[in-house]
């Protein structure tokens, strides 16, 4: 099988986990408490009475949430018109780093209006520093899980119906999803519900892992839903090589079976509605 190419990711893009145990973690929020316990420490400069000093700072880190989900949101409207209740789950992906910037600019420049231009000029200084700060603690991950391997092990994994399916012969013309899951996974459950639902021109695999025939396809046949290769990996041989302890782990590869992207957890409409693109 050809070995496997990561490509760069852009910074809106699904980011390698954070393992806490067996339960992963996006690392944006992380990098985002680190780049906020840095703007308090800032803060001291502008030697701000401590009431106003506290109010501006809340009111900064929450101006930048809401900039940064509303510039991806807008980035991103067909998705969101497809999962408009997404647009509020804040604890998933989906944070553009320069709405955060403009949210926090925005609210200091009024909530500071009456201070002389210097303050003011401190205080966006803080700002730009920590946004530069949470950028390379996102470009640099250093607190991420390594990738998945860089080659797709050699296996033939059984159809549903029996099947014998070598991995090799599953690349196709682009885009190709691999998901690997189990029934049991909530985070699994929701992101072959969201597969489902959108509708494009896709190879689309999934793999259960570790449980029986009967678990896996009472599921699928639950919910009427059937990809291009349903698979089973009974023995979790793919979970164990990929090195990933919780799941799901998805990864779009491409012609040649390279892998382009992964994400391991759960996956938002936007980012997979991206992946399933012909010209990503």
């Amino acid at each position: 099988m050809s070995s496997i190419a990561i490509r760069h990711r852009h910074h809106e893009d699904p980011m390698p986990p954070i393992m806490l145990g067996h339960v992963p973690l996006p690392p944006a929020p992380l990098y985002a408490t680190v780049a906020a316990l840095a703007l308090l420490a800032l803060g001291t400069l502008l030697r701000l009475p401590r009431t106003r000093r506290r109010q501006w700072l809340s009111g900064t880190l929450v101006a930048a949430l809401i900039g940064a989900r509303l510039l991806y949101v807008a980035l991103h409207l067909e998705a969101y018109r497809e999962a408009p209740f997404e647009a509020i789950t804040l604890w998933q992906s989906g944070y553009h780093p320069l709405g955060a910037l403009l949210g926090a600019v925005a609210w200091t420049l009024w909530r500071l209006r009456d201070l002389p231009a210097r303050r003011i000029r401190l205080a966006t200084g803080a700002l730009m520093a920590c946004s530069a700060l949470w950028w390379g603690l996102n470009a640099w991950q250093p607190l991420a899980v390594e990738p998945p391997s860089a080659h797709l092990p050699n296996l033939t994994l059984n159809a549903l119906d029996g099947t014998p399916t070598p991995i090799a012969t599953l690349a196709s013309a682009p885009p190709l999803i691999v998901v690997l899951w189990r029934s049991d996974c909530r985070a699994c459950r929701r992101t072959l519900a969201r597969l489902t639902d959108i509708k494009r021109d896709a190879t689309v695999v999934t793999i259960n892992e570790g449980q029986t025939l009967l678990q896996a396809a009472r599921y699928l046949d639950a919910r009427h839903t059937a990809f291009t290769h349903d698979l089973r990996d009974p023995h979790q041989r793919l979970q164990a090589y990929f090195g990933m302890p919780a799941l799901p782990l998805i990864m779009r590869l491409d012609a040649h079976g390279r892998l382009r992207d992964y994400q391991a957890g759960e996956i938002s409409t936007a980012h997979l509605m991206r992946w399933l693109s012909p010209t990503t």
